[in-house]
C-alpha cells in the first residue's frame, strides 16, 4: 500500500512539472499571420520537410512535382492534395470522405487551428504521400509543427520532474528501507494449484495449437509477400510482419511475458520435431548427458561462439538491410523462409536449439528486454535445486524434454536465456519450478561482455531506426535507397556509420562514462563491472525507444491492414468488403503524445535502476550521485534528443 502511494505521489509530482509550464506557454501564443509556402514533391520526400507555424496562422500552399504523381495528405486538417506532374493545379479531396467530389485549385489554404481541447494539445502533425510513387513511398513524409508546442514543453517539464524525483531518491535511498525492485518480497507466484489455467500452460496440446496458428500466419505472410502486390504498404505479408507482429512483440508480449514469443515461435518447430520425432510425449533414452532420446548429429556448439556475438552480427546484417526488407515484399518473404530453413538444418547438426540460443535475430530483441517483463520463471527453493542430483529440468526425463536452451533452473537468475518452453515445469519431479509475477523492469544485471554489447547495440538501433524510418530528412532516405536509385556508395557509408555507432561508438561512450563515475566515486570495482551495471540500466529506456518507434508503424497503417486482409494478394479480391475503404490513420494527432510518454517512462525506470545498481555497493549518498551522474547525463541527453525528435 505504501509503495503504491509513493508511486502515485511521484507520478503526480512529475505531472505537475509538465502541466505547469505547458499551461504557462499558452500565454505566449503569437497572433496569427499569413504565410506563403511552396511544397516541392519528389521521390522520396518533400521540401520543406518541416513547416513551423504559429497557432492560428493562415498557410497558403502551392505544390509542384519533380517526377511523378504525389499527394499532400494531412488528415488532421481533413485534406488530401493530389499533385499532378507538370501542372500548378492540384485536386483537393477530404480525407473524412474521399468519395466526395474534389475541387481543383492552384493554391490551398490551411488555418492552423483545431476545435476544442485539441487546439491546445495538438502541436505536431505529419503530412504524408497517399499516391504510390515507388518502393520507398512509405518514407515520404514531413512535419507540421505548431507553436506554442504544448507537447514539447510538457515533455521537457516532465523530464525535469523525473530528474528531480531521481535526485530526491538518491538522497532518500539510505534514509529509508528501499529494496531493489527485484527483491524476493515483491514477487508473487502465479499458477498455484492445479486449476484450468495451470493445466493449459502445462499442456503440450495447447502450446502446439498456438504454435500451429503462428506457423499458419507465417505461411500467409510468406506467400502474400512473394506472390502479392509489390506495393509494400498494401502487401499483407509486409504489414503482418513489420506492423502487426513487430508491434505485438515489442509493445505487448515482451513487457508482459518476456520471451513468451519463444514459447510459440514456429522457427524451431521442424528442428524440434526432427530431434525428438515426437510432438507430445518425451522419449526416454540416453543421448549423451540427456535422459531423452534425440536424433541428429547432436554436435556441441563451438565454445568460442557460445555467446551473443553470432546473433548480434546476424541481426546487424538484417538491420542494415531493413529498409530493403520493408520496401521489397518478396525479399521479406524469402528472408522468413530462410529463417525457417536455417534452424531446421542447424537442429540436424547441433544439439538442442542452437539457432535460438546463438543465431536467432529475434532473440537479439527479446533476450535483453525480457528483463523488463513482469513474468519470470524461477525455482521455488534454491535448497531443493542444490540437493537435486538428476537435474531433470536440464537433462529431461519421463515427463519432459531436456531444456532446449541448456539451462538448469537452479542457475537461472535472469530472463535473458530462458525461452519459456515450459519443459522444466513438466519435468521437475520435485515440483520446484514456478512462474512469478514481479515489478516491471526489475532486472539490473549483465553477465558477460557480449550481453553488454548486445544491450547497447539494440539501444542504438532503436535510435537509428527512428531517424531512418520516422525522420523527415529526404537525404537520409537516399543513403538507404539501393532499390530504385541504386545508391550503393551512400548505402556503404550508411552501413559503416550504423555499425560503428552500434558496435564501437555507443559502447565506448557507455564504457567511458561508467569508468568516470566509478573513479569519481572511488568505488573499488573494475571498469568492466561498472560497464556491466551501466549496460543494464540503459535497457528500460532502450525498450521504450522501441515502443515509440513501433507505435506509428501500426497506427499509421491500420487501414491498410484491414484493406489487405480483404484483398491479401492485391488481385482485386474483397473477402470482407473492406478492400476499398479510405485510408485513415489511428489517432494520428496523439501519436507523438504516446511516444513522449513512452520515452519519459523509460527514462524514469533507467534512472531508478541506476540508483539501485550502485546502492548494491553500500555507498553513501554522495558516492551514489557521483557514480551515477555521467551515465545519467547520457540518458538525459538521449531522452531530450528523442523527445525533440518525436515532438518537434
Amino acid at each position: 500500500m505504501m509503495r503504491g502511494k509513493r508511486v502515485a505521489g511521484r507520478a503526480l509530482l512529475i505531472l505537475a512539472f509538465g502541466v505547469i509550464p505547458a499551461a504557462i506557454c499558452q500565454f505566449f501564443d503569437s497572433p496569427g499571420s499569413a504565410k506563403n509556402i511552396h511544397i516541392r514533391n519528389f521521390r522520396y520526400g518533400k521540401d520543406p520537410s518541416v513547416i513551423r507555424t504559429n497557432r492560428g496562422d493562415t498557410l497558403y500552399l502551392t505544390f509542384s512535382s519533380d517526377d511523378t504523381g504525389h499527394s499532400f495528405f494531412l488528415e488532421e486538417f481533413d485534406m488530401d492534395v493530389k499533385v499532378i506532374p507538370s501542372s500548378n493545379e492540384v485536386a483537393v479531396f477530404r480525407t473524412s470522405d474521399p468519395s466526395e467530389d474534389s475541387y481543383h485549385t492552384t493554391q490551398v489554404t490551411v488555418v492552423t487551428r483545431f476545435k476544442g481541447l485539441d487546439n491546445f494539445i495538438v502541436s505536431r502533425v505529419m503530412y504524408r504521400c497517399h499516391v504510390w510513387c515507388g518502393p520507398m513511398h512509405a518514407f515520404e513524409h514531413g512535419k507540421l509543427v505548431i507553436w506554442p508546442n504544448t507537447l514539447l514543453i510538457f515533455s521537457l517539464g516532465c523530464l525535469a520532474g523525473v530528474i528531480f524525483i531521481w535526485l530526491i531518491g538518491i538522497y532518500m535511498v539510505n534514509r529509508r528501507e528501499e529494496s531493489s525492485p527485484d527483491d524476493d518480497s515483491k514477487i508473487k507466484e502465479i499458477l498455484t494449484g492445479r486449476g484450468i489455467i495451470t493445466r493449459i500452460v502445462l499442456s503440450r496440446w495447447f502450446q502446439l495449437a498456438i504454435t500451429i496458428v503462428a506457423m499458419t500466419l507465417i505461411y500467409i505472410a510468406v506467400i502474400t509477400s512473394i506472390f502479392g502486390t509489390k506495393m509494400s504498404g498494401r502487401n499483407l505479408g509486409v504489414l503482418m510482419m513489420w506492423a502487426i507482429w513487430l508491434f505485438i512483440i515489442v509493445a505487448i508480449l515482451t513487457p508482459l511475458g518476456g520471451r513468451i514469443w519463444c514459447t510459440i515461435c514456429p522457427l524451431p518447430f521442424f528442428g524440434d520435431w526432427f530431434q525428438r520425432r515426437s510432438l507430445f510425449f518425451p522419449r526416454k533414452g540416453d543421448s549423451g548427458k540427456y535422459y531423452n532420446n534425440f536424433y541428429g548429429l547432436a554436435y556441441k556448439w563451438p565454445a568460442l561462439l557460445s555467446n551473443n556475438w553470432p546473433k548480434l552480427f546476424f541481426f546487424m546484417i538484417l538491420a542494415t538491410f531493413s529498409t530493403t526488407l520493408v520496401a521489397l515484399p518478396h525479399v521479406s518473404g524469402i528472408t522468413i523462409l530462410l529463417l525457417l530453413l536455417v534452424p531446421t538444418i542447424m537442429a540436424m547438426i547441433w544439439e538442442l536449439r542452437a539457432f535460438c540460443r546463438y543465431m536467432c535475430p529475434v532473440s537479439v530483441f527479446v533476450s535483453p528486454f525480457s528483463g523488463i517483463s513482469i513474468l519470470a520463471l524461477r525455482n521455488r527453493s534454491q535448497t531443493v535445486c542444490d540437493r537435486c542430483k538428476p537435474h531433470f529440468c536440464e537433462k529431461g526425463g519421463t515427463n519432459g524434454w531436456a531444456c532446449p536452451y541448456g539451462l538448469n533452473v537452479g542457475n537461472i537468475r535472469e530472463n535473458s536465456e530462458c525461452g519459456l518452453c515450459m519443459e522444466c515445469l513438466r519435468s521437475c519431479s520435485y515440483n520446484n519450478v514456478a512462474l512469478y509475477k514481479r515489478p516491471f523492469a526489475s532486472e539490473c544485471q549483465t553477465r558477460s561482455i557480449s550481453e553488454a554489447w548486445l544491450k547497447i547495440a539494440i539501444f542504438t538501433i532503436a535510435i537509428a531506426y527512428s531517424i531512418v524510418y520516422l525522420g523527415h530528412w529526404p537525404a537520409i532516405r537516399d543513403y538507404v535507397n539501393i532499390i530504385d536509385k541504386k545508391n550503393w556508395d551512400l548505402f556503404g557509408f550508411y552501413s559503416l556509420v550504423l555499425w560503428l555507432l552500434a558496435l564501437i561508438v555507443f559502447p565506448a561512450v557507455v564504457y567511458l562514462l561508467s569508468s568516470i563515475g566509478r573513479r569519481w566515486a572511488n568505488i573499488q570495482i573494475s571498469n568492466r563491472e561498472a560497464f556491466f551495471k551501466s549496460s543494464a540500466v540503459i535497457t528500460p529506456l532502450g525498450f521504450t525507444l522501441w515502443i515509440a518507434f513501433v507505435i506509428p508503424m501500426l497506427f499509421v497503417n491500420i487501414t491498410y491492414i484491414i484493406q489487405s486482409f480483404s484483398d491479401p494478394f492485391g488481385w482485386g479480391w474483397d473477402f470482407f468488403g473492406t478492400a476499398g475503404i479510405p485510408w485513415h490513420q489511428f489517432i494520428p494527432e496523439y501519436i507523438p503524445w504516446l511516444q513522449s510518454i513512452a520515452i519519459l517512462s523509460g527514462f524514469y525506470l533507467s534512472l531508478r535502476n541506476l540508483t539501485m545498481v550502485w546502492n548494491e555497493n553500500n555507498l553513501n549518498t554522495g558516492s551514489i550521485l557521483k557514480a551515477s551522474l555521467p551515465v545519467a547525463l547520457f540518458l538525459t541527453t538521449v531522452s531530450v534528443y528523442m523527445i525533440f525528435f518525436h515532438t518537434n
